[in-house]
């Protein structure tokens, strides 16, 4: 289970940013990798500690059956976007999630294919 109010560093995010685009999981090497574009062992220790405090947050998981530990991401992007959306309605908007979407959008130049996406979303709500 995921604590709902553990925030994420910036750095742990960057951790999740990889793993997300590897559902299959990656060892710490590929992750340092796909971060600095290069593995230096200060490095690997730095996205290990990062990893550990993601598993104790509940946000990654490990698999150890292999000889290189396989890190996985055990919230999608979608789900955890959306629980901070929820925390950011909830601290700001009382709880509603309909004035912080309108300020977004109040804030954001939409495309075309944009705008007809949020419209298809809203009309399938509506069935």
């Amino acid at each position: 289970m995921v604590k709902q109010n553990e925030d994420v560093t910036d750095a742990e995010l960057s951790v999740l940013e990889v793993l997300w685009e590897r559902p299959e999981g990656a060892p710490v090497r590929e992750i340092v990798v796909a971060i600095y574009g290069q593995h230096e062992h200060s490095l690997h220790g730095g996205v290990k500690s990062f990893l550990d405090r993601l598993m104790e947050k509940g946000y990654v998981t490990v698999d150890k059956s292999g000889f290189a530990h396989r890190f996985c991401a055990k919230v999608s992007r979608q789900e955890f976007v959306g629980r901070h959306l929820k925390r950011l309605a909830e601290s700001h908007f009382g709880g509603s999630l309909t004035p912080l979407l309108l300020s977004l959008l109040e804030q954001t130049e939409l495309s075309r294919k944009d705008r007809a996406a949020i419209e298809k979303m809203i009309e399938k709500m509506g069935d």
